[in-house]
């Protein structure tokens, strides 16, 4: 069955526009990623291996009854990796299909006369790491959904999932592209009023109307400063969608410690919008956790960190810091995290190697002595080569030594 062309036209003029947070390091991407990956297997719960990457697994393997060998599907199925190294995994597939990269879902549902518009995402780690490494799972499942209006021209409510709830707002409330051009002085282009912005938290991938603390049933942050390198690719899956959508069995092991999460269908709002809305709640407001002082050097081609969590009631747990350069459009940023125990302030030479011939962004954030993230500050280094590269050599020679006499002499330094 081919989609509506109408339908097909809805969910491309109202495709979601995903901001991540500054220490992200796993996107939106291809579900695919997940049957393509070397180390992956597909078994059932009893441990009997039924396919592998090498042997055909692949994404049109997957069906509701039976599989492309003619094995039959049982509901305890499921699709895990047999390695740990997550990073590196991630990086290794990106860089080997590029065509995996940036990629949402998008079909209709009816319910009780009005049109759904629902648009999911697929992560390859639910990378929820604070301090106590809760909730990581292998593979992750998010989205949002949009009612439209009684006539169909446009939405009137917007949902988001968040983990077991979700967050409802009406469309007038919804910020959009073009807001966000505006706000940074460009101009907008016809269709950007259309598009809602959707900022992912960071590692946990639920999606929320704006950036910062988000009080969930766990614990979400986001900037929102992060966005995919080109715009997601829009798959329609409208209409009769793919075998593979059917598949009941969990995209995720529990090497982690924490079960893959069930498939699109598996979740109520496949076939009812409406009982998602049944889980929506409101968030208090409440403050953030306090900010430490971070800042991040570029010293010998390597990574210097500095910090003073003077400005913390408690010492952090957990100093993360998150590389990316704009010169290597293949490789996802990298996250690194450092236990500091007992702690107040210092500065942390790393083995990270930062090339003086690229541009680098880094950000910087603590997890506290509660398991709450802060905000990121991030850092920009430009080639360091040449003149230019002497007189920033220089400036960051200064203003290291003016770093280390304000430390020796507990000197403050002006809030920001």
């Amino acid at each position: 069955m081919t989609p509506e062309p109408r339908n097909e036209d809805l969910l491309r003029r109202f495709q979601p526009c995903l901001r991540y947070d500054s220490l992200e390091t796993y996107f939106a991407d291809s579900a695919a990623e997940w049957t393509a990956n070397p180390p992956n297997r597909l078994r059932r719960a009893g441990g009997e291996v039924v396919a592998t990457p090498a042997n055909g697994l692949s994404l049109d393997f997957l069906a509701k009854e039976k599989y492309g060998n003619g094995a039959g599907v049982l509901a305890g199925d499921l699709i895990e990796s047999t390695r740990g190294d997550y990073g590196r995994q991630y990086l290794e597939l990106r860089r080997a299909h590029p065509e995996y990269r940036n990629v949402m879902y998008g079909r209709t549902v009816r319910a009780k006369e009005r049109l759904w518009l629902q648009y999911w995402f697929f992560y390859f780690l639910n990378d929820y790491q604070l301090a106590l490494g809760i909730d990581v799972h292998e593979g992750d499942w998010e989205m949002i959904q949009l009612r439209l209006t009684e006539d169909g021209s446009g939405p009137e409510i917007a949902a988001y999932a968040q983990h077991n709830f979700c967050e409802v707002r009406d469309w007038s409330k919804v910020r959009r592209l073009s807001g966000e051009k505006e706000e940074a002085g460009a101009a907008p282009q016809a269709g950007d009023s259309d598009r809602p912005l959707v900022y992912v938290g960071r590692g946990s991938h639920a999606s929320f109307f704006g950036p910062g603390y988000h009080p969930t049933d766990f614990y979400d942050i986001t900037d929102g400063k992060r966005s995919p390198n080109e715009d997601t690719h829009l798959e329609i899956v409208d209409g009769e969608p793919p075998a593979w959508l059917e598949w009941p069995g969990h995209w995720g092991g529990v090497r982690t410690g924490y079960g893959g999460p069930a498939a699109p269908c598996a979740h109520s709002q496949w076939t009812d919008p409406d009982a998602l809305l049944r889980s929506a709640r409101v968030h208090p407001d409440e403050p953030g956790p306090d900010a430490p002082r971070l800042w991040a050097r570029r010293r010998r081609d390597r990574l210097l960190l500095e910090f003073d969590f003077s400005p913390m009631a408690e010492t952090p747990k957990l100093l993360v810091a998150t590389v990316n350069s704009e010169d290597e459009a293949d490789v996802a940023p990298h996250a690194y995290r450092y236990t500091l125990e007992r702690v107040a302030l210092g500065s942390l030479q790393t083995t990270i190697e930062l090339d003086a011939q690229k541009h680098y962004d880094v950000a910087l954030a603590v997890v506290d002595a509660h398991d709450r993230s802060t905000l990121a500050a991030i850092f920009v280094f430009a080639p360091s080569t040449g003149l230019r590269g002497l007189v920033g050599r220089l400036g960051s020679a200064l203003g290291r030594l003016v770093h280390l006499v304000r430390m020796a002499f507990g000197w403050e330094y002006p809030s920001r």
